[in-house]
């Protein structure tokens, strides 16, 4: 559903709109987040278009609250159900306001975030009495009967049912020719930079993974309707498009050909303003194809790689489709013609049968091959997986332990990248909290907040990189605090 644009097209020199990230505020009570913002764009016929009956009229002084959590394609399809709510007469609550519904949009990546994920919905109940309550996601999709058994829970939409959420909120029923990116256009609520979900599910079998149980079978997106979007986000001055999906090197054309190098290629086409970033690809994706468009000027140098484990052992167990070698091969590949490109990848601790010498098989590898930032997650047994038959062999301490230890390793190597980096420049976008993140992925802050303060959030600068700017809690290894860079504005 491509909407003409009313923006001129985008010169580095334009200053987009404003994010709303500084208008979003966290409730302390519960965590959710609302947002002041209202749109005056609305569409009556919006709902038509996708199988829905005409509106009767538009719903009016109707206030909403959202809590997102996991991962970016949640992120996405929360931006994309607000759209349409938005466009239909809804506002963003304020703090202090009543919201007439709530959106708990979960996940259930962990153990952990099963237990969030309830502690929010009985929290959000108990503070809006009278709210109605939806929840979605994948731990909706995976364990609907538990939230369903939750008093005061309005509706359960899982993965599958996720886009028809907004319209269940306006009053309709019976919705059809929706599938899982049937979301209106989708611009950022919240923050700068714009999540385009491109693939969803997962065709792999990791042994530990729950997520093909909530995500289902691999589905691409339409090439014309991701184009589309990109010349939309663009238009509409934003200028970063991250690419979102389960699996996205998986992505698959019309005929069910293997085709993201393809797609990456087709957005590169059309990109002279925003920039193109990916979330995170898999080990066996990372090729020469890829590395080649990398070096696109709007190509993001950032790569997420999970690696999970750097242990032979272990990878084999949790029936990962690469080893060892072959990661580093393909990083090193990444690495001979990008240098300094930033390396973010994913850990899991405590899997079963990890001794201390297979966690430090990882370690070691991830430092031979110069990481920068490390997502540690302690092993949890997810029900309905091959791996939870191995059972839960490693103590929770020792899995507490080692996250904590990469955590501080990552906080390390962080700070060694940017000094590495001092003196170089690099475009970055401003964020409405004052953060910048550089094309590479570095945040930091400018020195001058008296200069901060003239600039719109979502602008373009180019700064240079003059060294740390946080290091207070650098030798504690249980701070969780992000390594921040100070940063100069460079005029060319």
């Amino acid at each position: 559903m491509q909407k003409k644009s009313q923006s001129p097209k985008m010169q580095k020199e334009f200053s987009p709109i404003p994010s709303r990230l500084a208008d979003i505020q966290q409730n302390p009570n519960i965590g959710i987040l609302v947002d002041s913002n209202i749109s005056d764009s609305v569409d009556p016929g919006s709902l038509t278009k996708i199988g829905f009956e005409e509106p009767k009229g538009l719903t009016e002084n109707k206030k909403v609250a959202v809590h997102t959590l996991g991962c970016r394609l949640n992120f996405f399809e929360t931006d994309g159900i607000l759209s349409v709510l938005k466009e239909n007469g809804y506002a963003m609550a304020d703090v202090g306001e009543h919201p007439s519904d709530i959106i708990i949009n979960t996940c259930t990546v962990t153990n952990r975030a099963d237990v969030k994920n309830r502690n929010i919905i009985r929290s959000a109940i108990k503070k809006f009495p009278g709210a109605n309550v939806w929840v979605t996601g994948c731990y909706a999709q995976t364990d609907r009967e538990v939230l369903e058994s939750i008093p005061g829970v309005a509706g359960v939409f899982g993965n599958t049912e996720k886009s028809a959420l907004a319209y269940k909120i306006l009053g309709h029923s019976n919705p059809v020719n929706l599938d899982r990116f049937s979301y209106s256009d989708v611009l950022p609520e919240g923050h700068t930079r714009a999540y385009l979900k491109v693939q969803d599910g997962c065709n792999r079998v990791c042994s530990y993974c729950k997520i093909p149980q909530a995500r289902g079978a691999g589905v691409s997106r339409g090439l014309t309707d991701i184009l589309d979007q990109v010349k939309y986000i663009q238009d509409h001055g934003v200028g970063e498009i991250i690419l979102t999906g389960v699996n996205l090197g998986w992505y698959r054309d019309a005929n069910g050909q293997k085709s993201f190098i393809p797609l990456l290629e087709s957005i590169l086409k059309i990109l002279d303003y925003s920039r193109l970033r990916l979330s995170s690809l898999e080990p066996p994706d990372l090729g020469h194809d890829l590395v080649d468009l990398i070096s696109h000027p709007r190509f993001c140098k950032f790569l997420h790689i999970p690696i999970q484990s750097g242990s032979r052992k272990i990878l084999k167990s949790m029936r990962r489709t690469y080893n060892p070698d072959s990661f580093r091969k393909r990083i090193e590949l990444a690495k001979s013609k990008f240098p300094n490109i930033f390396l973010g990848t994913d850990v899991i601790t405590g899997f079963p049968g990890e001794s201390d010498f297979e966690f430090n098989e990882t370690v070691d590898l991830l430092r031979e091959l110069e990481f920068t930032k490390i997502h540690a997650f302690p092993y949890s047994v997810r029900k309905n997986t091959e791996a939870e038959r191995l059972g839960d062999s490693v103590p929770h301490e020792i899995k507490k332990q080692r996250v904590l230890e990469l955590m501080h390793l990552s906080r390390e190597w962080t700070k060694d990248y940017i000094l590495k980096r001092v003196s170089s420049l690099e475009e970055a976008i401003l964020e409405k909290d004052g953060t910048l993140v550089t094309d590479s992925y570095i945040k930091g802050r400018l020195a001058d907040q008296e200069l901060k303060d003239k600039l719109l959030a979502g602008q373009f600068l180019d700064v240079e990189i003059v060294g740390i700017l946080d290091q207070s809690n650098a030798n504690s290894k249980s701070s969780g605090k992000e390594v921040l860079a100070e940063l100069r504005i460079r005029t060319k």
